[in-house]
């Protein structure tokens, strides 16, 4: 599926320390949404190649035996091209792929930022079979339309 990207957005990005013996946590809940967006003359965004939807990832992971924790929000508006559904009807496999750019943003971060505080970058690796997966609200509609 080809997505035109926008800009991905860091809304809250926080590392605390925590007990390496703290319960491990991986909690990474995918949110597809059409948001109301306007162009500068303040008109709805033209969608004629395809929907746009907002990407929204609130997150929680403490890895296990890890001296630290992450959580956040970041998103990331997109344009799914030839693409005039609704959230809920994309695939599961679509949702990953465009909701990866976000996923390894989370990676990304963490890397850097226990580079700098732990004097090694510790690598989170998100795949579908890890936990990521859509909210609630997402998985509800879709299991409603089945």
């Amino acid at each position: 599926m080809k997505t035109l990207k926008g800009p991905v957005t860091v809304n809250a990005f926080h590392y605390d320390v925590e007990s390496p013996s703290a319960d491990a946590k991986q909690d990474l809940h995918i949110s597809i949404e059409h948001p109301d967006l306007k162009d500068e003359q303040g008109k709805p965004m033209d969608e004629s190649k395809g929907k746009i939807f907002q990407i929204i990832i609130p997150f929680e992971v403490h890895p296990e035996g890890a001296p630290f924790k992450v959580s956040g929000l970041i998103g990331q508006v997109v344009q799914l091209t030839d693409f005039h559904d609704e959230p809920e009807d994309l695939k599961p496999k679509e949702v990953e792929q465009v909701s990866r750019p976000v996923v390894e943003y989370i990676e990304t971060l963490t890397y850097q930022v226990t580079a700098v505080t732990l004097n090694q970058g510790i690598s989170l690796n998100f795949t579908a079979n890890s936990g990521v997966k859509p909210d609630k609200e997402t998985e509800e509609r879709q299991n409603k339309d089945k």
